[in-house]
């Protein structure tokens, strides 16, 4: 049966924004260590070193201030998920968060200015964050300012995604329902709280994310599998797919074959995106490559080989495959990872690639890496378990990593 695509035009409900309030983050002591990778030299920094679980947010979000003062982590050192911050100056952590506060799905900092988004007790939030210089002897003063933008639009589901827009005007959401209830997507103005647009798609989605350089667009995928069931044409039974806000009915991005393995895409500059792809060869083992799709032509290429022999066992074939991917803010790499905590990043200009670092997760277990870049795209942040449970890992590229290569 062919899935069920339609749009529903916005209904204006807020009209106005809510005064916000100004709270102090609680800053605790630094924890970071500093160390290097044996291989590459890469300048490893742990920001964390708690023995509870703390993990990077998903690479669709901005992890970092637009100054790069702050990178924002989620963490249960308090026995539930909160959000926290690093210092970049200092190494200090703050708490961002209020005590009762109810956070749902996901956030992300902006790209313009040292502020993030979030979704709290039903509302969509702007926090505008001042971090402070420090006093000698004095912990670092961290600041959160609350502006209300809007309620949650009242769809079914549950929110997927939280984004920004390639230009700042625009969040994008995503919600999640399960059939017959229609999914959405939603473009609201983050100045205001109007709703601008609404498409609903029918079918249950996730990994909502915005264009990094169309403001408008928007891609999302089904969330029901990451291989193609069928062939279809137009159907939804492939995963990635894009909707604009002045083309909200949703069209293909990258057509699968039977039963090819598309995950964990990434939208990069120049209108491309990356996604992982692979064929499974013996079982669950498989070759499963980086590859580079251009949203304008349709053509995609591999940047990044995985590699499959025979014989090989799902668990030494997975050192040599990948699993996420993400491409710099600067459009000069593109990271991957693997089941083994294998940090690779790729020349944008060339599709060779180096191994940053390694040994960062054990093979069955423990947090994916799920490697993101800082603004400048020159720096990596990962989820590592080397250490026996998730820390937060900053990885630096060598300078000589920088050049033409």
């Amino acid at each position: 049966m062919r899935s069920v695509l339609y749009v529903v035009a916005a209904v204006l409900t807020w009209t106005g924004i809510a005064a916000g309030e100004t709270w102090e983050a609680e800053v605790f002591p630094a924890e970071r260590e500093i160390s290097g990778d044996a291989e590459s030299g890469a300048r490893l920094i742990f920001v964390t070193s708690n023995t509870a679980e703390d993990s990077n947010l998903y690479f669709h979000q901005h992890s970092w201030l637009a100054d790069s003062s702050l990178l924002v982590f989620r963490t249960v050192r308090s026995g539930k998920m909160e959000l926290f911050g690093y210092i970049e100056a200092t190494g200090e952590l703050c708490r961002l968060q209020q005590p009762g506060h109810v956070l749902q799905g996901d956030t992300t900092a902006s790209a313009f200015g040292n502020r993030m988004y979030v979704v709290r007790d039903g509302q969509v939030c702007e926090w505008t964050i001042e971090v402070a210089s420090a006093t000698p002897g004095t912990a670092t003063q961290v600041s959160v300012t609350e502006r209300i933008i809007g309620p949650l639009p009242e769809l079914p589901g549950s929110v997927t995604g939280l984004n920004e827009n390639s230009d700042g005007t625009l969040l994008i959401l995503g919600f999640t329902a399960v059939p017959p209830a229609a999914s959405h997507i939603v473009w609201m103005e983050p100045a205001t709280g109007a709703v601008r647009q609404k498409a609903a798609i029918g079918a249950a989605i996730s990994h909502t994310q915005a264009s990094a350089t169309q403001p408008g667009l928007v891609m999302f995928t089904r969330d029901s599998t990451d291989r193609a069931a069928t062939l279809q044409t137009g159907s939804l039974s492939q995963r990635m797919w894009l909707v604009s806000i002045d083309k909200p009915e949703p069209w293909k991005l990258y057509r699968q074959l039977e039963g090819e393995l598309v995950t964990h895409e990434h939208f990069w500059t120049e209108d491309r995106v990356v996604f992982c792809t692979g064929i499974p060869r013996a079982g669950y083992a498989e070759e499963s490559h980086v590859k580079v799709i251009d949203i304008n032509t349709g053509i995609a290429r591999i940047i990044c080989p995985g590699s499959w022999w025979p014989g090989g066992s799902p668990e030494e074939v997975a050192k040599l495959n990948w699993w996420h991917c993400a491409g710099a803010p600067n459009g000069r790499f593109v990271a991957a990872d693997n089941w083994h905590g294998v940090i690779a990043i790729t020349s944008g200009l060339s599709a060779r690639y180096r191994v940053l670092t390694s040994g960062h997760r054990t093979y069955g277990s423990g947090p994916h890496p799920h490697v993101g870049w800082d603004p400048t795209g020159y720096r990596v942040v990962f989820a590592s378990n080397q250490r026996g449970n998730s820390d937060v890992v900053i990885a630096e590229l060598p300078e000589s990593w920088k050049g033409d290569w």
